[in-house]
């Protein structure tokens, strides 16, 4: 396959990151150009991130001023309040710091995982005959992260309503602050799904041109295959679901049963169903439009030689070993700064939740506007933690997936297939089980385990801080507190 005549910018996996780059870039995540054909790092993207430490810097200064947080939370009369949410704001404008710096040192891994899954792509498209909705994807893109900005908007000015207005505290700098952290939080979640989702329908693609060696096992409803697009509307062609019915039985038999090569043509009339050449919903816009696979024709059937099946398994376990080298390169550019900022969500929980029960516990109408204003803080965490958690559970489970279809190919065809192919069959499947494919920091795996130590640590810290804060003083006016009488002796004689 030659790709020297194409543009890099001309893949559809530049196309459809350029949303996510561009707010990456905003946020000052990706502090080199999109692809490394151009210039690289310019005069401009120096100043813009010159201009993004100053202002981190500003905020942090601002926020550690004790007088000025002591304005803050006055209303509250709540010390471990006022020191949780305080920290919280804090470190997060530090990560904001530290997740810049990380991805100016990890420029080099961005490229390396661009070029990757640029060619990766290029190859399933053109040799594997795949197509994406393009604008479709960029529009969901769009929409997800407009919605994400509008909600980031929408908690500030409640901040402004419920505080600022109803309390009477002008809190103009701690808006900005939320603002300057949560920015880079949402950049950084945006572009880590991204990745993530990429790498997972990949290998959905890697599987379902692997389910095609299984001749007649491939029926699955919720997956689509787009056939023959480019031609004209009244023009029929074969449904994928009965592909394999052409060729498929001679006398209620299937063929491959007959003879090792497995590759006997049917002597009776194949059963055709005509149906419309383009699929409805390659142009709808819906998450299943983004997830599905389209692929506009089949490489291996009941016809294929032995030796075109080897080449197909070959190419297959050679992107699937890429993929897996994708998701190194994703743990090595993003995994130590999603894991400092869970750290800082996971504080801002302990204390969202430590306020909810103040409002409940207390009653007064100023917890109670706090905690409204924390309550939409925890649902955008709490999102950010559960959509994270979710598309890296779904990529590894897919990559996983791939060892379970080559052993329903050999199981079903080990008496069929040359032996060249079951060894290849054999080693891909050893392939699978040995490369990891975990997305971690080093310390833990983002999976469903992590939410569970997350939940169970929120209930332990919770309880903690119940405990200091209904415990009593201790001191010389408690009336618990009991001190012995000390007799004075007289030494004079």
């Amino acid at each position: 396959m030659n790709n020297d005549n194409i543009k890099p910018t001309d893949s559809s996996f530049c196309r459809i990151m350029k949303p996510i780059y561009l707010v990456s870039k905003m946020a000052g995540l990706w502090p080199q150009s999109f692809l490394r054909t151009s210039p690289g790092v310019t005069v401009l993207d120096i100043g813009y991130l010159i201009v993004l430490y100053a202002m981190y810097f500003f905020f942090i200064l601002v926020n550690t001023n004790a007088k000025l947080w002591d304005y803050y939370m006055k209303p509250f009369e709540s010390d471990i309040l006022r020191y949780g949410l305080q920290t919280h704001l804090v470190n997060g404008l530090f990560l904001g710091v530290v997740i810049v710096t990380i991805n100016v040192v990890q420029y080099q891994k961005k490229w390396d995982y661009m070029e990757l899954l640029d060619n990766v792509t290029k190859v399933v498209e053109q040799e594997f005959h795949v197509r994406y909705p393009i604008r479709v994807v960029q529009t969901f893109i769009v929409i997800v992260i407009s919605s994400e900005l509008i909600y980031l908007v929408v908690i500030l000015a409640g901040y402004y309503y419920l505080i600022d207005q109803t309390l009477n505290i002008t809190t103009k700098y701690l808006y900005a602050s939320y603002y300057m952290m949560n920015i880079s939080l949402l950049a950084l979640i945006n572009e880590y799904i991204y990745f993530t989702v990429h790498i997972r329908r990949l290998f959905m693609i890697v599987n379902r041109l692997l389910k095609q060696l299984l001749l007649g096992d491939t029926n699955d409803s919720n997956e689509t295959v787009l056939l023959d697009q480019n031609r004209k509307s009244k023009t029929p062609t074969i449904a994928y679901d009965e592909i394999f019915t052409v060729y498929g039985r001679v006398g209620g038999r299937k063929i491959g049963d007959a003879n090792a090569g497995g590759m006997v043509k049917s002597k009776g009339p194949p059963k055709v169903t005509m149906v419309a050449p383009a699929s409805a919903g390659f142009n709808k816009l819906s998450a299943t439009t983004v997830y599905t696979t389209y692929i506009t024709q089949l490489k291996i059937d009941n016809q294929s030689s032995m030796e075109t099946i080897l080449k197909t398994v070959n190419r297959l376990s050679v992107l699937h070993y890429h993929l897996c080298d994708a998701i190194r390169l994703v743990n090595r550019i993003s995994s130590l700064s999603l894991m400092f900022h869970f750290g800082a969500m996971f504080v801002f929980l302990v204390f969202g939740l430590f306020t909810i029960y103040k409002a409940f516990n207390s009653g007064t109408w100023a917890f109670r506007i706090m905690a409204i204003a924390n309550g939409a803080w925890i649902a955008f965490y709490l999102a950010a933690i559960l959509s994270v958690i979710t598309a890296t559970t779904a990529a590894q489970t897919s990559g996983r997936m791939t060892g379970d279809i080559v052993h329903q190919i050999i199981r079903k065809h080990q008496n069929h297939f040359s032996v060249d192919v079951i060894e290849k069959l054999s080693t891909l499947s050893l392939q699978v089980t040995m490369r990891d494919m975990s997305f971690s920091c080093g310390l833990f795996n983002f999976d469903w385990s992590l939410f569970g130590s997350i939940l169970s640590a929120l209930a332990m810290y919770l309880v903690f801080l119940i405990q200091f804060d209904v415990a009593p003083p201790v001191g010389l006016n408690s009336p618990n507190l009991t001190i012995p009488s000390i007799e004075l002796i007289d030494f004079e004689v």
